[in-house]
């Protein structure tokens, strides 16, 4: 009789994207299969057919929490013809089989399960995406180039930010950026993430008023065109952000019942509680219950078919795709399905990028997103590592890193939106120890941050610099003061400016050059606690690098076992020649190294 297999330690989901996955590449497709145990005695097997039974072994691929993954890798598959399959699992007590109807000691009585044509949304990689680095843009504090757009009582460049910044303007625009699209393609970013642009009541642009137009603070939709044209010229991509959840109070929509109360046509786009609209004490919902950002009843066909059309003017105008603001708010079915479908008809190439914060594998799926915002990798593993905090040692990093390769798609891993920061969090220089907006950076979180820079460079996904990370700004968030929202000065580099520009300008340039590091593949090759190591290899495209880094101040030496031959350190140029016990590394800590294999 068959068992639950989850009871006894089994888990597989067939309905679940990173369980069965389907992988096209330009000279074949993988069917990729993964099973949890937490039967460490057990070893598993995949059995498959179509012809006929075909039997694979399973490789372990890491931690997922407390569950071993196993996977297995289809080659050479039809996938015009159904595959059954099912899993053979071999221990002390003998050998079961997983299958459709459960765990069962006889295959027959555990049954098959079944890949069917067409079962799985098609989820392709975006190849401009490999290799690529986005920068992060927030419009009003980047750089001004046109003076004469500057909102009443803009504060000068530079002056002190206040409380309350969303009324806070300091008179940055899209000229301005337009002026330092040079300034980018030498630092080398592939691609450009804006916040928002489209009319709005405040300088971060959450509170939409018009999304068919451009906030006159910033320019015009000729300033708009001018600036993906500048852009495409020097092959950096632009994403817009998206704010579908909820407008502003602005908002041509939300006027109209506020003037006409229960007799507005445009009384069911929001979620009313009374009449007459009552803004000061809301009896609407909103974002956060935030007054000013009332939410959108996406529900409504009108509503919807509205936002659909925001989709396809702006994809059709020319941009490379989307980053979606609190999409996990949006739970309408088939809304973000829909979403995806409209951009895509019109680009299959648009990047579309979910705001997530967490680890929520269910936006992955190949139906909605292609990457989000991958926050507990960098922003959370990293951080706290590099800085020592949270009790996250070099153990805790492996299992954060494993986390974020098994939990999600390979697709989706090689396309995350791997940020360090954002305008929604400290900077990443004061997350690390760095200091606070006005002071001298420290020396040794600018090592931290050199060191984390470099790993996280070096793994699979979209590495993205928040503006003026590369130029050592500071800045803390807080409960109304979001210092690191500051505007960068470009007058000012000082030391540690030059040092980190001139460092990120390195690894950009190593990322674009070294396939492997777009590579799903991470194999461990060390984790030592005690020295606060960890060490990889990183293997696609023929070729192999080994990433050794650590957090400890100070001489740091490992000797990596079962690595040899030679290699080149991609920074310093030193090379290095593996003995009979394996590879020998020294690092001045904090600091990582990427070494290639010659």
């Amino acid at each position: 009789m068959a068992t639950d297999p989850a009871a006894e330690g089994v888990l597989f989901d067939p309905s679940r994207r990173a369980d069965v996955n389907v992988v096209e590449g330009p000279e074949t497709t993988r069917v990729i299969l993964r099973l949890r145990l937490r039967q460490p005695e057990v070893v598993p097997r995949l059995e498959w057919r179509q012809a006929g039974w075909t039997t694979l072994p399973m490789t372990p691929a890491g931690l997922l929490g407390d569950w071993m993954v196993f996977q297995a890798v289809i080659h050479g598959a039809d996938l015009a013809e159904p595959i059954a399959y099912r899993f053979a699992l071999a221990g002390p007590d003998g050998e079961r089989f997983l299958g459709a109807r459960g765990l069962a000691p006889d295959p027959q009585e555990a049954g098959t399960f079944r890949l069917c044509p067409g079962a799985l949304a098609p989820f392709p990689v975006l190849p401009w995406t490999q290799g690529r680095v986005f920068y992060q843009v927030f419009p009003d504090r980047f750089a001004n180039g046109d003076p004469s757009n500057d909102p009443p009582g803009t504060t000068p460049w530079g002056g002190p930010i206040t409380h309350g910044t969303g009324e806070q303007y300091y008179g940055g625009d899209l000229a301005g950026l337009i002026d330092r699209l040079d300034y980018l393609a030498e630092l080398g970013v592939g691609g450009i993430y804006l916040n928002p642009i489209f009319a709005s009541g405040s300088s971060h642009g959450y509170d939409t008023v018009d999304y068919f137009r451009i906030d006159p603070r910033l320019g015009d939709l000729d300033t708009f065109r001018a600036l993906l044209d500048e852009a495409h010229r020097r092959e950096i991509r632009v994403i817009l952000d998206a704010v579908f959840n909820h407008t502003g109070t602005g908002f041509w929509a939300f006027q109209d019942v506020m003037e006409r109360g229960a007799a507005s046509r445009y009384k069911d786009w929001y979620f009313f509680h009374g009449f007459p609209v009552d803004v000061e004490g809301p009896n609407y919902e909103a974002w956060w219950n935030v007054a000013s950002l009332p939410k959108l009843r996406v529900a409504n066909p009108e509503v919807r078919a509205y936002l659909m059309g925001v989709a396809r003017y702006w994809t059709r105008f020319g941009i490379d795709g989307w980053r979606l603001d609190v999409p996990n708010e949006i739970r309408e079915p088939g809304f973000w399905e829909e979403f995806r479908l409209t951009v895509k008809g019109i680009n299959p190439q648009a990047y579309v990028v979910g705001e997530i914060w967490h680890v929520e594998p269910e936006w992955l799926e190949g139906d909605r997103f292609d990457a989000v915002m991958n926050y507990p990798l960098a922003r959370d593993a990293l951080v706290g590592f590099y800085r020592g905090q949270g009790g996250l040692g070099a153990t805790e990093l492996d299992r954060a890193l494993r986390r974020a390769l098994l939990v999600y798609p390979e697709q989706a891993v090689l396309m995350n939106f791997n940020v360090m920061g954002s305008h929604d969090t400290s900077r990443v220089l004061t997350a690390l120890g760095g200091g606070n907006l006005g002071d001298r950076p420290d020396p040794v979180a600018v090592r931290r941050l050199k060191a984390l820079s470099t790993f996280l460079f070096a793994l699979p996904g979209v590495p993205v610099i928040y503006y003026g990370d590369e130029r050592g700004m500071l800045g803390e968030k807080g409960e109304n003061w979001d210092a690191q929202r500051a505007p960068l000065v470009w007058e000012e580099w000082g030391e540690a400016g030059r040092e980190l520009f001139a460092h990120f300008q390195t690894l950009i340039r190593l990322r674009r050059q070294h396939p492997a590091l777009w590579s799903p593949v991470v194999t461990r090759l060390a984790v030592d606690d005690e020295a606060g190591l960890y060490a990889c290899t990183r293997s696609g495209g023929g070729e192999e690098l080994v990433v050794v880094t650590t957090r400890t101040p100070g001489p740091v030496r490992t000797v990596l076992a079962g690595v040899s031959g030679r290699y080149r350190d991609l920074i310093t140029g030193t090379q290095l020649q593996a003995g009979g016990h394996g590879l020998e590394v020294a690092l001045d800590g904090p600091e990582t190294r990427l070494l290639l294999r010659e």
